[in-house]
């Protein structure tokens, strides 16, 4: 128990550390009231459960948060550390370090006669196991049905030879989200299927950057010079425009499937980070210099230069504005749906970030957890 000498009456900080001194659990009071929390995504009982088994455990915290008077505690946990940490030795034990009020945890002890408290491993690695499944499934859930909504959409511009492997993807996807729901456990043969198919699909999406090149290719290499008119180039430059911004959905929905498959992939695997490092180049992938977002801005600045090089001799000024006007119109509309999809990519990363330290707010009373909800990461 770590206290500042400045902190007030009924104040404190409790960390439990591993052996290099770094947090694998936290717990700090709160001032806040509970109408101040964020009321979605309440803990359920069995949850509740788990953290008054494992505090009373556990003699250090049971002292630390007993008392009768009402009490907020923020809980986080560092998910990827307690994976490393519940190697199957069973129990972590928590000693005080010599001249310091931290608690350290430690996956063995080699002096038992500094050993205060033991408290099981996987009892502090379900307690954060449980959290993590529980607090991403309802979001889940909700990015299937975005992703539904997605696929029926776009349906019509798929490639053809595309279309049946992302849509059988997202159809797998739905099916593990109602298991999800339903509090049924994935098996491991679902889980493997999972994992090749999204292996399959991220092939699929290569091939998609190949022919997003190819589109900005024919674009940066339009002619957009003319004697008689521009309702030719209108047209021609339009349907390009058109075939990018489609491109790019279904770039876009083959990786929020692959993201949700990763997130639901890290809550089953007990947080391998794997799935993280995924997401992480996905969307880096997205950022990088000649990546979608790069590629599109140097569109944009294409189309603006193709439009300004627009000028037919045998053509009013009135009806060649009016038919640049319309090109515009299609870099809008696909400029719109990029925001939207990039929106849902990103929301999906930052899920599984979050999900390697969930954080919940604990309401105590006489020593128990009475309630408890979900925090969004730091």
């Amino acid at each position: 128990m770590n206290r500042d000498q400045t902190e007030q009456p009924g104040e404190f900080q409790l960390d439990v550390v591993n052996e290099q001194g770094k947090a694998l659990v936290e717990l700090r009071s709160v001032q806040d009231s509970w109408a101040d929390a964020d009321p979605a995504h309440q803990l359920d009982a069995k949850n509740i459960s788990q953290f008054n088994h494992w505090l009373a455990s556990t003699p250090v915290a049971a002292t630390t948060v007993a008392g009768n008077s009402k009490q907020l505690l923020t809980c986080s946990f560092d998910y990827g550390r307690l994976v490393q940490a519940n190697d199957g030795s069973g129990a972590l034990g928590w000693v005080r370090k010599e001249g310091s009020n931290q608690i350290a945890a430690q996956a063995r002890l080699h002096e038992a006669d500094q050993l205060k408290a033991m408290v099981n491993t996987s009892m502090v690695f379900n307690i954060a196991s449980q959290l993590v499944a529980q607090k991403h499934l309802a979001d889940i859930n909700e990015r299937l049905q975005s992703i539904d909504k997605n696929v029926q959409e776009i349906k019509d511009h798929l490639e053809h030879a595309r279309v049946a492997k992302i849509e059988t993807f997202q159809e797998h996807l739905r099916r593990v989200g109602r298991l999800m729901a339903e509090g049924e456990e994935l098996t491991t043969d679902t889980l493997q299927i999972l994992a090749e198919n999204a292996q399959t699909v991220r092939a699929e999406v290569k091939h998609i950057q190949r022919d997003l090149r190819e589109a900005h290719k024919a674009i940066a290499d339009f002619d957009a010079s003319s004697w008689f008119g521009s309702n030719d180039l209108r047209d021609d430059l339009r349907k390009k425009i058109d075939r990018v911004g489609h491109l790019q959905r279904e770039y876009l929905l083959g990786m929020q499937c692959l993201l949700l498959a990763n997130l639901i992939l890290f809550t089953k695997h007990n947080g391998n980070k794997e799935f993280v490092l995924a997401a992480q180049d996905y969307v880096q992938e997205l950022q990088a210099e000649q990546g979608l977002l790069g590629q599109w801005e140097q569109l944009q600045r294409k189309v603006a230069f193709h439009l300004s090089k627009m000028k037919p001799l045998f053509e009013r000024s009135s009806s060649t504005q009016a038919n640049a006007v319309l090109v515009e119109k299609s870099v809008s509309r696909a400029q719109l749906a990029l925001s939207q999809d990039i929106g849902q990519v990103k929301h999906l990363g930052a899920r599984l970030l979050q999900a390697q330290k969930p954080r919940v707010l604990l309401e105590m009373e006489g020593g128990q957890v009475v309630r408890g909800r979900y925090l969004p990461a730091e």
